[in-house]
């Protein structure tokens, strides 16, 4: 009779025991739970609407690719209607299908139009590289504007071909005739085999 009270009177403590643990444990998830699933979304990935692997986009125009795009991931945010891709190539082809320039850098801001279905203009940023033809041009940042069919770069560019390697600040490209102005302090350095080729 004795062992059978002390066995009830210790199954009551332990169960006590347990109860209180276990409301302190529920306490403390609910105090830590997010109130919605917005909340939680927000949490993880502020301001992104998407992420997406192996990103590629091309625009296509009269049965003929005018761009292609490709990056190993892209965020897209929706308020700035905006994406922003990680090592990206572009590239960019004649009205013939004719690839005109290949761009790349360590990652792109592309401005989308037209309610998000189109881009409008890409800025490529940190050792960025254009190869127009034969040369070879590099700078930490460069835009790309769909309309006007113009890159242009605001900082140094150094310019490498066959015949001649280019320093300069600031550069403009005429994407499609392949017309490169070179805004200011322009130096070049002719090759020593460039009179014989």
């Amino acid at each position: 009779m004795r062992r059978s009270r002390l066995r009830a009177g210790l199954l009551v403590v332990v169960a006590m025991a347990l109860t209180g643990i276990g409301y302190r444990v529920w306490r403390n998830v609910a105090e830590r739970a997010p109130r919605s699933l917005g909340e939680l979304g927000v949490e993880l990935i502020p301001e992104v609407a998407q992420h997406m692997q192996n990103f590629h986009r091309i625009k296509v125009k009269n049965g003929h690719t005018e761009w292609d795009i490709k990056a190993d991931d892209a965020q897209y945010y929706e308020k700035q209607s905006e994406i922003v891709v990680r090592l990206p190539e572009v590239t960019i082809y004649t009205e013939e299908g004719q690839m005109q320039a290949w761009l790349t850098g360590k990652e792109a801001h592309l401005g989308l139009v037209d309610e998000g279905r189109e881009v409008g203009s890409m800025e490529l940023r940190g050792d960025v590289i254009l190869w127009l033809g034969d040369l070879e041009l590099r700078t930490d940042t460069a835009t790309y504007d769909r309309d006007r069919d113009l890159i242009t770069a605001p900082g140094a560019v150094t310019i490498t071909g066959r015949t001649m390697n280019v320093n300069a600040s600031g550069m403009e490209v005429d994407v499609t005739p392949q017309h490169i102005r070179l805004l200011e302090n322009v130096h070049t350095l002719l090759k020593p085999n460039a009179a014989g080729s």
